[in-house]
């Protein structure tokens, strides 16, 4: 329950758009998962979690708060006073991690109870499933949340404990993005979202480009999921091979995907090029760590050719657009202030229109926790999100869990992309992927 008088600060640029696209309907949240294991194959009991999910609540503030006025000018973070882990801890026998997450993804918050916006399941086979809302969290956090669980777990001392958690009055959550550097957008950055905004459809960028079906006017949450692996030795080969080339994973993965797509459109006259977006951390500009849960985020967006060739010098190229945008992404954070906080009507002027981008790809690195003898360790670790109405109509969700396995999740929505093409483009991925390294 949250104090009437415990606001804890209002909410940020980003933060609102997060928001108003979860009140709307068009987004659920963000999901990872990892799987805890010990030599002498513990179970994950309530004993065993509660504490440790007690120590990573008083060490993350963000997950110490709920939404208040979220539909005006005044929305902010307000914090609890206690969470009842009871009430966000949900332990199923089933052992079916894709029907999970799709669960999971299908499963929005309700913002207007004072509640936390997260909540765990947690599987059979000791697999943590943790969903969260967007406004306090990016991809990154959850690895945090993971590495923090993790520390609990091993520092823990597991015993009865009540699931009633006391939020302390003295938490601080980071200010937001917008707080620690210039988001101005440039001039030309300013006349360029203007002009993709109102220019004549036959004279957009985009014209020719994929992007897969229009977005719905009334669409659904729905989220399928499909969990690729690649095994560490072909991993370490594959970086390997990006070192030689001057390439990074990412950029890699984005070339190869827009190969694959090619491939795929070949004889199609109506694409010539495939919109697209990378995630791009913000925290090195902020000077956050990766330690910390926050929603410090943005996306690099492009119109790769159309073209069935998988070039590693595209990939060298991309991999140094995407170090520039490591600092130029957060211009896309100040463009919000052109909206004047009318964010409600310029999501619903995206319903109906030409999907902005066919493909995502987000890639959190690897999960870096080292395996100790005698304790807990996270073996793999999977990444997901929704916001399969208005955004991408796939998703590739990239993470490397701390055994150098490279675990892929592709989401998409029914109304975005037929499940035959996704499903289509896995099998040709995975082709085209082992073909580089013959």
């Amino acid at each position: 329950m949250a104090a009437k008088d415990a606001q804890v600060r209002p909410i940020g640029l980003l933060e609102r758009f997060h928001i108003t696209r979860n009140f709307l309907g068009l987004d659920s949240c963000v999901v990872a998962a990892a799987k805890y294991t010990t030599q002498d194959h513990r179970t994950l009991t309530t004993d065993i979690l509660l504490p440790a999910l007690r120590q990573v609540i008083k060490t993350h503030p963000s997950l110490c708060v709920a939404l208040k006025n979220e539909l005006s000018s005044k929305a902010a973070f307000t914090r609890l006073q206690t969470i009842d882990l009871s009430q966000i801890v949900d332990f199923r026998d089933s052992d079916s991690l894709q029907t999970a997450l799709e669960g999971q993804l299908y499963q929005g918050f309700n913002t207007k109870a004072d509640a936390p916006l997260w909540r765990i399941q947690v599987l059979g086979d000791n697999t943590v499933i943790l969903a969260v809302h967007h406004a306090i969290a990016d991809g990154l956090s959850t690895i945090a949340f993971h590495r923090s669980l993790l520390q609990a777990l091993r520092n823990g001392s597991f015993s009865d404990s009540p699931s009633l958690v006391q939020i302390p009055d003295t938490i601080r959550m980071l200010p937001p993005f917008e707080a620690f550097t210039n988001v101005w957008p440039s001039i030309p950055t300013i006349l360029d979202r203007i002009y993709r905004e109102f220019a004549p459809q036959y004279l957009k960028n985009d014209r020719h480009a994929w992007s897969g079906k229009p977005v719905p006017m009334i669409g659904s949450l729905r989220t399928n999921v499909r969990l690729i692996s690649f095994p560490p030795h072909d991993v370490v080969a594959f970086c390997s091979l990006c070192r030689t080339h001057r390439a990074t994973l990412t950029s890699a993965f984005y070339v190869l995907t827009v190969t694959v797509l090619s491939r795929m459109l070949a004889g199609d006259p109506r694409y010539k090029t495939i919109s697209s977006s990378v995630a791009v951390s913000l925290r090195g500009v902020a000077g956050v760590s990766g330690d910390t849960i926050c929603d410090f985020v943005s996306a690099h967006s492009a119109y790769p050719l159309v073209n069935p060739n998988f070039s590693w010098t595209a990939a060298a190229r991309y991999a140094g657009k995407l170090r520039k945008q490591k600092r130029d992404a957060r211009q896309s954070i100040g463009l919000f202030r052109l909206l004047f906080r009318n964010y409600v009507p310029f999501m619903r002027g995206l319903l109906g229109r030409k999907r902005d981008n066919g493909f995502t790809l987000s890639n959190l690195g690897r999960f870096d926790a080292p395996m100790l003898d005698g304790t807990w360790n996270v073996v793999n670790t999977v990444f997901a999100q929704c916001d399969v109405i208005i955004g991408a109509a796939f998703k590739l969700n990239v993470v490397c869990d701390p055994g150098g396995t490279l675990n892929v999740a592709l989401t998409w929505g029914d109304d975005s992309v037929e499940t035959d093409f996704v499903e289509s483009f896995i099998s040709q991925f995975q082709d085209a992927f082992h073909d580089l390294l013959v």
